[in-house]
């Protein structure tokens, strides 16, 4: 009945159809592709457990699904990723089996989250989807994530500080995305010899093409500064 309706679609002329009926199809065509993703992981998992695809003399079920169903190395892989995805992200799955959230969200989401300590995953999991679920869009779900990541980071994870350095300190951490973000507490000496430095190190902007300076390239920038190599 699925392939029959879908064959129907298929072969209907989109271009006669107004553009609100065209809308509505690729909204339902988005929930049905989530839900197919839960239905086929529910599936793959249950064959997965019961090593289904050694009938066939295949050696695991990413193998099976490459030389039975002919898709490509990349497509299982990505099949076989979402079986132990749901294991993990249970919520996520619920989501997809409701065509309540679109696959590449779904995905997204239960990699950002994937980065979190293992007991603060499933909170955050309900947090961003209800926030997608209310209309929220990537970029704004992306810096919610951020926020969640940075909460769940340790206070103090390089231990009891010297009191000697109670009023300074440098520290650099990582975000879930990758990037870096610097804080730093400096004394005015210091404050004042990284002014010097950093004024020292820029680059010139004779030396750096337009494309460069819009994209923030370190091209051109020197490999050292003696200001702060020697400074104590």
């Amino acid at each position: 009945m699925v392939r029959a309706g879908l064959g129907y679609l298929a072969a209907a002329d989109a271009t006669a159809m107004a553009a609100q009926t065209q809308a509505q199809c690729l909204r339902m065509l988005e929930q049905a592709h989530s839900v197919s993703t839960a239905a086929r992981t529910s599936v793959l998992a249950a064959f997965t457990a019961g090593q289904g695809y050694t009938a066939d003399a295949d050696y695991s079920p990413r193998a099976w699904l490459i030389n039975r169903t002919q898709v490509t190395r990349g497509a299982a892989v990505g099949y076989t990723a979402w079986v132990r995805r749901v294991v993990a992200h249970p919520e996520v799955a619920a989501a997809l089996a409701a065509g309540e959230m679109s696959e590449s969200f779904a995905r997204t989401i239960c990699a950002w989250t994937d980065k979190l300590p293992e007991d603060s995953r499933e909170d955050a999991d309900e947090i961003l989807l209800t926030a997608a679920k209310t209309g929220m869009g990537l970029p704004d779900l992306s810096g919610l994530a951020g926020e969640i990541y940075a909460r769940s980071l340790p206070e103090n994870p390089d231990g009891d500080k010297d009191e000697a350095f109670e009023d300074r300190s440098v520290r650099l951490e990582t975000t879930f995305g990758g990037a870096g973000v610097l804080h730093g507490d400096l004394t005015p000496e210091c404050a004042s010899v990284v002014t010097r430095c950093w004024t020292r190190c820029r680059p010139r902007r004779a030396r750096r093409t337009p494309a460069a300076r819009r994209s923030g390239s370190m091209t051109g920038w020197p490999r050292r500064c003696d200001d702060l190599e020697n400074a104590s």
